[in-house]
């Protein structure tokens, strides 16, 4: 069995803050290339952080993704889900993207 190199994917600083404390375990990504392409079981690196795939979901678009995900792992900064809906669509800047968006439940590894 062959192993896949990490993959390596860029996040806002103070997300991976919060993967590194354990406050955010999803990471949500546009489903399209690369991200479309990422397995479960996937290593993905960040800045300093390395996290491990557990789950991966696929929704239609933010508001779908945010009514079935708790918001606070999603963005942990955000008191409401309006307010993480916003932090969102400053990364995402469509509710919607063209072919969903995906969420990568995650758990960060040593």
């Amino acid at each position: 069995m062959t192993s896949k190199a990490p993959l390596h994917f860029t996040i806002k600083s103070k997300w991976e803050d919060a993967i590194r404390e354990g406050l955010k375990t999803i990471d949500i990504r546009v489903n399209a290339k690369p991200y479309a392409d990422v397995e479960k079981g996937d290593i993905i690196q960040y800045s300093s952080t390395k996290v491990m795939v557990k789950k991966i979901r696929a929704y239609p678009g933010l508001s779908d993704l945010l009514a079935h995900e708790d918001f606070r792992k999603v963005a942990p900064e955000a008191k409401t889900y309006q307010e993480a809906l916003k932090k969102l669509l400053e990364t995402i800047p469509h509710n919607e993207p063209p072919h969903g968006v995906l969420a990568f439940e995650i758990e960060k590894v040593k």
